[in-house]
């Protein structure tokens, strides 16, 4: 799974601009100076956590004006789901009386609650049906 990680590091003064040049390391997708406590904020995308801390402990901890680095690990969100089997399927065996709501089974010419009576698929194409 790849891993992207923020960078938050400190530098020597006057030397972040040194820094954002890193965007040519591999890996690095943003690279950015900021105001506050730190001096520049890299984001460094991976493929796994061994490439993650090739890059940050071979090339970025060992850069001559980097002083501090904190490196913040992104979990992704969603996490990745297993796929699930496939839901088995049920053919319809009842169905619900227009009048009350109760479930019949398949074919019942009257409600087995209310005495509603169904009409056939027959009624109904030969204009028997109630409007």
């Amino acid at each position: 799974m790849a891993v992207i990680a923020y960078v938050l590091l400190r530098t020597k003064p006057g030397t972040s601009h040194q820094i954002i040049a890193s965007r040519k390391i591999p890996g690095v997708q943003m690279a950015s100076s900021v105001f506050g406590r730190y001096d520049a904020v890299l984001v460094i995308s991976a493929k796994d956590m061994d490439e993650l801390s090739k890059t940050m402990y071979d090339v970025i901890e060992k850069h001559p004006n980097v002083e501090h680095s904190e490196c913040l690990i992104s979990i992704p969100y969603p996490p990745e789901e297993k796929p699930k089997a496939p839901a088995e399927t049920y053919s319809v065996i009842s169905f619900a009386c227009p009048s009350c709501n109760g479930l019949n089974r398949q074919g019942a010419a009257y409600c087995r609650l209310c005495g509603y009576a169904f009409e056939t698929a027959e009624d109904f194409l030969e204009g028997k049906h109630e409007r």
